[in-house]
């Protein structure tokens, strides 16, 4: 497979999602990542909907999808010793990225510009929640608050309802502005030989999500509202009961002609010459009369039935998909990858939405073991002895076994 960013390495001490997904994906373009973890704090996504057992933080489905392509290193960096030995691993690598809160790379003393002494050329990028200025500085935050501090919550839920979270999608927007910075930094480095600093505040890239209410707000003083499944100037739109269980369908009626074309699928030429209903504005006033004329027509169907019927006549529809018919949709089933890890076995994920020549980015490897490549990193990369190495594991400085 091609590997645009082999040769590239990357030290990883994000934790969740928005670092940890930044980082799979440029594993699975070609970076060596190296996830650095603690045997006394370990990535807090190992610990997602698993339970205590045996070794359970290597069960998490979470950190188990969020880290695939990376190597697993541990080190404490509340020692003195380790912290040394972070600057050491650094200078073998490009980048360093993290997703702390400021003060936390600062109680280190490991910020950039003290890892810029021992390595000129660094690119360090920091995603703290809400930046390292202002009255949010030192406050932590999740893909929750920045969805609902960004304004994204106010535009999810029912009509006249209260304000929806969605399911986590600040840390995918946030990871992917960090994998775009990391990239152009990179070049930048190619360019000019110069290292840099990033910051990249998560909730901002949320705020950037936000285009199109803040300009209508600015330019046309317009405040959107929540209208659960609809949307401003669309109309009929949202989603309909199915043929099954708990089955839906979503339609979204763009235009005149797509209207028309609805209606003759359905048999209903009636509702094309109905006066109110041969405008977007009449459709909007009657949404609901709309919504329950077409409800009525779809359930005797599928979902994959009755989308692919109305887009086989230009009408925009898909199946709404439950997790478990993802991997066997026609349309996604190419993009799920078989993973083996130790702990959990042999399992589908989701791989990436992209390809090189036809051929599509996959993982290269499962999600770390906690500190599976310690070997790989103190012995080979930085060559410590076998005395140093043991020293390092009974002073619990690394190691592969959480501290309780």
């Amino acid at each position: 497979m091609h590997q645009p960013l082999k040769g590239v390495r990357i030290l990883d001490l994000s934790m969740w999602w928005s670092g940890p997904m930044c980082t799979s994906y440029l594993g699975a373009l070609g970076a060596e990542i190296i996830k650095l973890e603690s045997i006394q704090s370990p990535d807090g996504f190992r610990f997602m909907l698993t339970s205590p057992k045996e070794d359970w933080w290597e069960f998490g489905p979470q950190f188990n999808a969020a880290n695939h392509n990376k190597l697993g290193a541990t080190l404490n960096l509340n020692d003195e010793e380790g912290k040394a030995y972070f600057k050491k691993v650094m200078e073998k690598c490009d980048i360093v990225i993290e997703n702390y809160t400021p003060r936390v790379m600062e109680n280190f003393h490991l910020t950039y510009d003290v890892l810029s002494k021992y390595k000129k050329d660094v690119i360090m990028l920091s995603m703290p929640a809400y930046g390292k200025t202002g009255p949010y500085r030192d406050q932590p935050g999740f893909a929750y608050t920045f969805e609902m501090l960004s304004g994204i919550a106010q535009l999810n839920g029912y009509q006249d309802g209260k304000p929806m979270t969605v399911l986590g999608v600040a840390d995918v927007l946030a990871g992917f502005h960090a994998a775009a910075a990391l990239l152009i930094a990179l070049e930048h480095r190619d360019r000019t030989g110069e290292g840099q600093e990033i910051e990249l505040a998560q909730n901002e890239g949320c705020v950037n999500y936000m285009g199109a209410p803040i300009a209508d707000f600015i330019l046309n003083g317009e405040n959107w509202s929540r209208v659960g499944n609809r949307q401003p100037g669309i109309a009929p739109q949202g989603v309909y009961r199915t043929k099954g269980k708990d089955s839906w369908v979503a339609i979204s009626i763009t235009s005149d002609e797509e209207w028309q074309n609805l209606c003759q699928e359905m048999n209903a030429q009636s509702l094309v010459e109905d006066e109110r209903f041969k405008t977007v504005a009449g459709r909007i006033a009657a949404h609901d009369e709309l919504d329950a004329i077409i409800s009525k027509w779809t359930q005797h169907e599928t979902h994959h039935a009755i989308a692919s019927r109305l887009q086989k006549v230009g009408v925009p529809a898909g199946p709404v998909l439950e997790v478990h018919e993802m991997e066997h949709d026609p349309f996604l089933k190419n993009m799920f990858q078989e993973v083996t890890r130790a702990y959990v076995g042999t399992h589908l994920y989701p791989s990436w939405p992209i390809k090189w020549n036809n051929e599509r980015v996959l993982h290269k490897a499962p999600a770390p073991l906690l500190g599976q490549d310690n070997e790989y990193v103190f012995k080979e990369l930085l060559q410590l002895s076998e005395e140093d190495y043991n020293r390092l594991l009974e002073k619990n400085i690394i190691g592969s076994q959480m501290l309780s």
